[in-house]
């Protein structure tokens, strides 16, 4: 007979945690043990947890609910493992009788998941949920739907020899993506068709409390594992946006079909721009689901075509200029490019005419970030660069964004693209990713080992953005620039060499926040050679009477001279 393993994470929910236990201890077929994870509650979640004797507590910190989930289905000893959040209870004492007994069945299923309701916060009933009843079409409607809840899902164990159990990256749609995942992998679903659970939907729940943040993340998912933004999820996002819509309870069905089109239609416009997104779509043009995403862009007037697109080395397409990046060579309308160039001319003249003094803040992302008092920054013009908008209360005080790597143009492309609060610059070269905006500065740039002090020329992109910004703070005219955040150094293997590409799979520890790289992708960097360019802008700014300044609180670049960011300002 199999046996059954429950996975429940939870983090200050005493007032559910209760009814979620008494759901497992109460099943006619007792589960081989309950998991419950507590990384460290201020309520009465451990004492619930560790007074239940079906309960074995798991008191440790973790790095979020997923984290929490793949450390529980890696511990956990059961044939099948179920995962319940801890305010969602199964829906009837003999559910895993039921779910055991569709496990033993002749087509032998890796995942069963069955009928659920949604419940509010005191237990009511609200509404039967959304299920796909039918397994074999999860591979097309996982691009547009979910189609499973959650907690009415079992796995067996052997599901995560075949795939990774949820990503710790992922806050709100882990679930989606491990179906996905799993769809992908050719895991065998199958429906009961039986009430099994009931999620809790309330206002201080995670995915109805930041449902705009939840849709943003399936977007990243889809766009990550299908190419390209499906218009249902941008048009659900686009309903949010307008009324609040959640999806749920609402389902944004008073707008105005215009307002919602408009919508969907901006966000694809950002989702999708990237050529990799645009070459998804046309690719498969006429194959459902992608049909659906296509007719709508092409009847609100979004274009399927691209300047910029990936040629073979050595290729010379008229009409065309040619640049490499990275490993792939990639061709730009020249056309496109001199107007983009000239548009950034004229912005360089306006941005310096507009300085507010001739003094600058330029960030890096090092962990002292955490040690400085950002408020410091209110009134005067700040360059910060890549992913600093994970850091709010830094980003509020932003004037520039410089992103000049293209691993970083491309993973945070739907975030750059969207960003309007900003001045946005990047190398005429990343526009394969990055799109063209009233915000956005293409720059003429090559990767000289040199300090441009002509910004039409060129603003070298070398070994690190910092010489980037730095020479786009030398170009509009400032003469006074403070450095925070320059940590100058970096956790890596020895083993690797600069330009090497690093799966970061855990938490980073080289920015300010341990996401910032996590679940992503980053070249290897070299101090050295980070030193050789800082030379390079400090000897341009002393030979024309400016100086930069290492206004960072500790760290280890002292190249320049030092002060403290308070004084200095």
């Amino acid at each position: 007979m199999l046996n059954i393993s429950i996975v429940t994470p939870s983090f200050n929910q005493a007032q559910f945690l209760d009814d979620c236990i008494n759901s497992v201890a109460t099943q006619t077929h007792q589960a081989l043990e309950h998991l419950v994870f507590d990384p460290g509650s201020t309520d009465r979640s451990r004492e619930i947890a560790a007074s239940a004797s079906t309960v074995t507590l798991v008191a440790e910190p973790d790095s979020g609910q997923a984290d929490a989930i793949a450390k529980g289905m890696k511990m956990s000893k059961g044939d099948i493992i179920g995962w319940l959040n801890s305010d969602d209870v199964y829906a009837a004492d003999d559910v895993f009788e039921k779910i055991l007994a569709r496990f033993q069945a002749s087509d032998r299923p890796d995942i069963v998941y069955g009928r659920g309701t949604y419940i509010d916060a005191d237990g009511a009933f609200i509404r039967d949920a959304y299920v796909n009843e039918d397994p074999s079409t999860l591979g097309t409607r996982l691009h547009y739907e979910v189609g499973i809840l959650q907690p009415t899902v079992f796995f067996r164990r052997e599901v995560f020899d075949a795939i990774e159990p949820p990503r710790e990256h992922l806050h709100f749609a882990m679930d989606y993506d491990l179906w996905i995942r799993a769809a992908s992998a050719g895991l065998r679903f199958a429906f009961l068709p039986e009430l099994v659970a009931s999620g809790r939907y309330y206002a201080d729940n995670k995915t109805m409390g930041m449902r705009g943040k939840s849709y943003e993340e399936v977007l990243d998912i889809t766009i990550e594992h299908f190419g390209a933004a499906h218009v249902r999820w941008a048009k659900r996002l686009a309903q949010h946006r307008l009324s609040g819509a959640d999806g749920i309870l609402d389902t944004g069905s008073q707008l105005i079909d215009a307002d919602v089109d408009q919508e969907t239609t901006n966000i694809l416009a950002i989702r999708n721009y990237p050529w990799s997104c645009t070459d998804a779509l046309t690719t498969c043009e006429k194959v459902a689901p992608y049909d659906e995403t296509v007719t709508f862009m092409k009847a609100n007037g979004l274009p399927l075509t691209h300047h910029a697109h990936p040629i073979a080395d050595n290729a010379q397409p008229t009409g065309y200029r040619t640049y490499k990046v990275d490993k792939t060579t990639w061709a730009f309308e020249r056309h496109w490019l001199a107007n983009q160039l000239n548009l950034t001319q004229a912005k360089f003249t306006e941005l310096s005419a507009a300085r507010r003094s001739d003094t600058c803040v330029l960030v890096g992302n090092g962990p002292s970030l955490n040690d400085t008092d950002l408020s410091l920054l209110d009134g005067t013009d700040v360059f910060v660069s890549n992913f600093a908008h994970l850091k709010p209360e830094l980003f509020e005080h932003a004037t520039y964004l410089s992103v000049a790597n293209n691993l970083v143009a491309e993973q945070g492309a739907a975030v750059f693209n969207q960003i309007d609060s900003v001045t946005k610059f990047a190398p005429w070269w990343l526009s394969y990713a990055l799109a063209p905006d009233d915000h956005m500065a293409f720059v003429p740039s090559i990767g000289y080992a040199e300090f441009s002090t002509d910004l039409n020329t060129n603003v070298s992109w070398r070994h690190t953005v910092s010489f980037f910004s730095m020479q786009l703070a030398y170009g509009l005219g400032y003469r006074r620039v403070a450095l925070i955040g320059f940590d100058h150094s970096y956790r890596q293997s020895a083993t690797y060499a600069e330009g090497d590409t690093i799966d970061q799979d855990g938490d980073d520890h080289n920015h300010f926040n341990p996401n910032y790289f996590k679940a992503k992708q980053w070249h290897a960097a070299d101090v050295d050679n980070m030193e050789a360019m800082y030379r390079l802008a400090d000897a341009a700014f002393l030979a024309d009477g400016r100086v930069i300044t290492n206004c960072t609180v500790g760290g280890h670049l002292e190249l320049f001279p030092r002060a403290d960011l308070a004084s200095y300002l």
